[in-house]
C-alpha cells in the first residue's frame, strides 16, 4: 500500500477505536439532558448521530461535518450532533436499515436501495438517466418534494437535504473498454434489485458485497471490479487492487440526506426548520464540490499510475442493454415509468 494511502487507513482505524470507546460510553442515541453547551441551565440538549459509509475526505463527509457544526450554532446548542463516517457502525445496508428504525437519526444513500419498498423513487437509480449536472439540478429542483413525499409514506424517513456522489465509474483488476471485456467479470454491487439487475442485463456477474470489504473482496479475488464515485474510488483506495477506471456513467448517485421521521417529527417546529435549512444548505455546496473535484481527482488518481478509459468504445450498447433492464422494471413496478419519463423530460 503507498504510503499516502496507508497513512489513510491508519487514520481511519484511529477514528474506529475511537468512535468505539465513544459508543461504549455514550447515552442512547437521541437521549435528551439538560443544561450544557451554549443552550443554557434548564435547556434540553438531544444527541443525535450521524452514521454513514461515505470515506473521510470526501465532499458528502465534509459536508457532514459543516452540517453538524452549523445544526449546533443555528439551534443554540440544543441539537448537538457527532458524525461517524466511513463504515464505523456498520455496512450500508445497515445503517440505511438503521435509520428507518430509529438506531441512527441521520444517514445518506442513494435511491437505489428502497427497492420493492418504493419502487418508484427507486428507478432513479436505473441506467442512463441523466445527460448532465444541469439536468441533475432541474429534477432536484422540481421533483425533491415528490421525492421525499414517496419515501416519507413508504419508508419512514425525512430528507434534510440532496448530496451527491456524482457520476459512477467502473474500477477493475483488469482494462475494461467493450461489453466483451466485461463479460462474466465479478463486479460487486450493493444488495439492491436494480444494481443486480442492471450489471447482469450488461454481462457481468453481479455480487453483493458490502461496502466496507471492497478492498479485501478485490485484493483476494473475491471480486474483479466494482462501482463508485471517484471521490469514494480514491478515498478508499480501491484502485490500489483495481488500478483501471473507465468512465461508464451509467448512474448519477444523488444521495438524500435521511432523517428518521419519528425522530424528526418528536423535534420542536424551529429545531426542524434549524436541520432542514442547514442540510439544503450545506448539501446544495456539496453538490458543487463533488463537481469541482471530480477532475482534480482524477488527475490524481493518474498520477497514482491507474490507467483511464473515458469511455467504452461500444457505449451505444452498454445503453440499449440498460434500457431493455429498464423496460422490465417499468413492467414490474406500475407508475415508474412516469416518474422516470418526468425525469427525463426536465433533460432539456
Amino acid at each position: 500500500m503507498h504510503s499516502r494511502n496507508r497513512a489513510r487507513a491508519l487514520g481511519v482505524f484511529g477514528v474506529l477505536a475511537t468512535g468505539a470507546v465513544l459508543i461504549s460510553g455514550c447515552a442512547p442515541e437521541g437521549m435528551a439532558t439538560n443544561g450544557g453547551g451554549d443552550a443554557g441551565a434548564g435547556s434540553e440538549v438531544i444527541t443525535y448521530r450521524v452514521a454513514t459509509i461515505d470515506g473521510i475526505g470526501t465532499p458528502m463527509n465534509d459536508g457532514f461535518d459543516r452540517f453538524v457544526e452549523e445544526v449546533e450554532t443555528c439551534s443554540n446548542g440544543r441539537l448537538v450532533g457527532t458524525n461517524y463516517p466511513a463504515g464505523q457502525l456498520g455496512g450500508f445496508i445497515d445503517l440505511i436499515d438503521g435509520n428507518r428504525q430509529g438506531t441512527y437519526e441521520i444517514t445518506s444513500g442513494g435511491f437505489d436501495v428502497e427497492g420493492a419498498t418504493a419502487p418508484i423513487v427507486s428507478a432513479l437509480s436505473l441506467g442512463y438517466l441523466f445527460e448532465d449536472e444541469e439536468h441533475v439540478e432541474r429534477v432536484i429542483d422540481e421533483m425533491q418534494g415528490e421525492m421525499a413525499a414517496q419515501l416519507e409514506e413508504t419508508t419512514g424517513v425525512t430528507i434534510l437535504g440532496m448530496g451527491e456522489d456524482g457520476w459512477r465509474w467502473t474500477f477493475s483488476t483488469k482494462q475494461i473498454s467493450t461489453l466483451e471485456d466485461l463479460s462474466g467479470v465479478k463486479i460487486r454491487v450493493p444488495e439492491a434489485e436494480i444494481p443486480l439487475g442492471l450489471w447482469g442485463e450488461l454481462g457481468a456477474s453481479a455480487t453483493p458485497v458490502p461496502f466496507t470489504e471492497i478492498y479485501n473482496g478485490l485484493e483476494t479475488g473475491v471480486i474483479e471490479a466494482g462501482e463508485s464515485a471517484l471521490a469514494q474510488i480514491e478515498a478508499n483506495a480501491f484502485w490500489e487492487p483495481a488500478p483501471n477506471l473507465v468512465n461508464t456513467k451509467h448512474w448519477f448517485n444523488i444521495k438524500p440526506v435521511r432523517a428518521n421521521s419519528e425522530w424528526f417529527d418528536g423535534l420542536d417546529a424551529d429545531l426542524q426548520e434549524c436541520l432542514t435549512s442547514v442540510g439544503r444548505s450545506v448539501f446544495a455546496d456539496v453538490r458543487q464540490a463533488s463537481r469541482d473535484l471530480e477532475a482534480q481527482t482524477l488527475k490524481a488518481l493518474q498520477d497514482e499510475g491507474v490507467t483511464v478509459t473515458e469511455e467504452p468504445s461500444d457505449l451505444d450498447e452498454w445503453r440499449a442493454r440498460a434500457d431493455a433492464y429498464n423496460a422490465e422494471y417499468f413492467a414490474k413496478y406500475p407508475g415508474s415509468e412516469e416518474f422516470i419519463t418526468q425525469v427525463k423530460e426536465l433533460a432539456n
